[in-house]
């Protein structure tokens, strides 16, 4: 049985690097403390990053529970969970920190994955020389960092494989591909026009996150494209996608078998990966002021540019909160408004969380309010009922507060000017939900949380909150009459009461003359101490014996 072999860890970082040499029985930590056997002073490094050890004979790398993890290959790996090690592994330790795994006594051969065909044969490989790797890894983490676009994310990822001397790469591009037959070229280096293997595209098409390698076997090319001065060819598409197909890094190569094609194949699977890691954060970073960490990550991955489509109609919730008081909050002298902005602040961060804690989006805020969206930009079944949900806990950060919901088809995507846009929604839900939010004041409906039918109907927020019918209300500034239900915690009312208060609204709603009307103030004022919403009924029903002939049964709350 084979012995564990000794491993060389190579790490750097900025314009710095350590080497160490480890043999079995032995391990090692990576991390910023001073007491880690590899010491790395970069803020983003945990104290105690990494561990190193070797485990019947295999050797093994363990994240810490470090802040920033760490990455194999481009992949994360699991918190306090030992992986196995290979020769050439290649770890991520966080922004411009690298790892290379050598084995000085290798174990065995490393075999790279080809396409099974008669013409190509798998070859057995030497391993990578980690140190001369590294450097261009790190040449080329520099270059795709400075980029600041997906695209630019990608030309720097291809002029880094065409710039890498040394490794034998004799033409390198970046192409975005809906598969093999329809590529589109974003950079192309190199001193012949480009084309390409399509037997790798569909190799890496099917198999992404893994680098495809070809070579030229002694009755010809590995593929009808593969140019006459190339002996192998490699390809590497991502998980990522987008609008225009998945992004690739593909490389022609001229030297034969030996550790120079090994490098070749490492370097280009690694240096797909540092752009993949780039794009993603660039897209998270786009989407994170809007969406909750999870649906940012979720659009990085699938690609959904939604700053750049044409808005299209969603089913969505919409929420509007405006904070009571807030005008005489801000009237105070001026050494103490930055106490108050803190305050408010306070307010919106824990609002905030309350919103992506149920997948919702921020729209905007709008001085002493929020206008926050469900169901956006990507749909899901609970979105109606994670609105209220979200209503309810907003509503016990900020007391002294006014809600509207609505729900039902919105046009969704950019809003404004072409110079100057920001994701928005538009349409009658969302003028509805701002209506209703409006109607919350104590001269008009005198409630904390106001919603429609469409919100109190759905079986998901019934299970959520209890609704109190209002009634039918004309918003202002809206032509049609819609149903409204003040939304309260479970349990706020018995049934009966509930009931009871239904019945009353839409006697009110139902009365005609005096008599009627009477009679729904009488009884509303029996139960008035047990709810607001009984009292607010018997006024409405006294106010409406003033003049009953102009009473349709329809509220309309003035301005």
């Amino acid at each position: 049985m084979l012995a564990a072999p000794t491993i060389r860890v190579h790490v750097a970082w900025g314009d710095r690097s350590r080497s160490i040499l480890l043999s079995p029985g032995q391990s090692a930590v990576i991390g910023r403390d001073t007491s880690s056997t590899i010491c790395i002073p970069v803020a983003t490094v945990s104290r105690q990053h990494v561990k190193l050890d070797c485990h019947e004979r295999e050797w093994r790398v363990t994240d810490l529970g470090s802040r920033a993890g760490t990455r194999r290959q481009g992949l994360p790996l699991p918190a306090q969970a030992p992986v196995v090690l290979f020769d050439g592994d290649q770890l991520s330790l966080g922004p411009g920190v690298m790892a290379v795994i050598e084995f000085t006594a290798p174990a065995g051969a490393t075999m790279l994955r080809t396409l099974d065909d008669s013409g190509e044969s798998p070859a057995r490989i030497s391993a990578a020389n980690p140190a001369e790797l590294l450097e261009h890894v790190l040449k080329a983490s520099r270059a795709i960092g400075q980029a600041s676009t997906e695209r630019d994310i990608w030309l720097n990822a291809a002029r880094a494989l065409a710039e890498a001397r040394g490794l034998g790469i004799a033409t390198a591009s970046a192409i975005q591909a809906q598969d093999a037959a329809r590529v589109t070229v974003l950079a192309h280096h190199g001193n012949r026009e480009a084309t390409f293997s399509r037997r790798a595209i569909e190799q890496s098409l099917r198999a992404p996150d893994e680098t495809a390698i070809f070579e030229r076997s002694a009755e010809g090319a590995a593929g009808a494209t593969l140019m006459s001065d190339s002996e192998f060819v490699a390809c590497h598409a991502t998980t990522l996608s987008s609008d225009d197909g998945t992004n690739l890094l593909y490389a022609e190569g001229r030297h034969s078998l030996g550790s120079a094609r090994t490098h070749f194949a490492h370097f280009v699977g690694i240096v797909a990966q540092l752009a993949s890691q780039a794009v993603m954060q660039l897209r998270r970073a786009r989407f994170s002021r809007y969406v909750s960490p999870s649906i940012a990550a979720l659009l990085a991955r699938e690609g959904t540019d939604t700053l750049e489509q044409v808005p299209q109609w969603q089913q969505a919730a919409c929420l509007f909160l405006d904070m009571q008081g807030f005008s005489s909050l801000v009237d105070v002298p001026n050494d103490q408004v930055g106490a108050v902005h803190q305050r408010m602040r306070g307010y919106m961060d824990e609002l905030t969380k309350a919103i992506f804690d149920e997948q919702g989006m921020v729209v905007e805020f709008t001085g002493d309010g929020v206008f926050a969206a469900f169901g956006v930009p990507t749909s899901h079944e609970d979105h109606i009922a994670a609105s209220i949900r979200a209503a309810l806990v907003a509503k016990r950060i900020v007391p002294d507060s006014r809600l509207g919901l609505d729900a039902g088809a919105c046009l969704f995507g950019p809003m404004g000017a072409r110079l100057h846009a920001k994701l928005g929604l538009f349409g009658t839900v969302v003028n509805r939900a701002s209506r209703l939010e409006q109607l919350g004041r104590a001269e008009r409906m005198e409630a904390g949380i106001l919603c429609t039918r469409a919100i109190a109907a759905n079986a998901g927020a019934q299970d959520a909150a209890q609704f109190l019918r209002v009634g039918m209300v004309v918003p202002k500034g809206l032509q049609d009459a819609v149903e409204v239900f003040e939304a309260v915690p479970l349990g706020t009312l018995p049934t009966d009461k509930a009931n009871a208060l239904a019945a009353l609204s839409m006697q009110l709603e139902e009365a005609r003359d005096m008599m009627a009307l009477l009679a729904v103030a009488h009884s509303a004022q029996q139960l008035a101490g047990v709810h607001r919403r009984f009292a607010w009924l018997a006024r409405t029903a006294t106010t409406m014996l003033q003049n009953p002939g102009a009473w349709d049964g329809m509220h309309r709350p003035g301005k």
